[in-house]
């Protein structure tokens, strides 16, 4: 779901706005922060698993 929204986000905003948001990470916490996630989701085994997917499908 995470990794979703980033790529939604990196997909549909301008480059400034992701810079100014804090790049793929920036936008992956602020995502991660917002949502109502499970009492277990933590940084290390939610976000940066999402972080990873989101930069796997980024064009280089």
């Amino acid at each position: 779901m995470i990794a979703g929204a980033v790529q939604r986000g990196l997909d549909a905003a301008p480059g400034w706005l992701i810079r100014a948001a804090g790049g793929v990470d920036g936008l992956g916490e602020k995502v991660f922060r917002s949502l109502p996630l499970a009492e277990e989701a933590t940084v290390a085994n939610t976000l940066l698993p999402a972080l990873r997917a989101a930069r796997a499908h980024r064009p280089a």
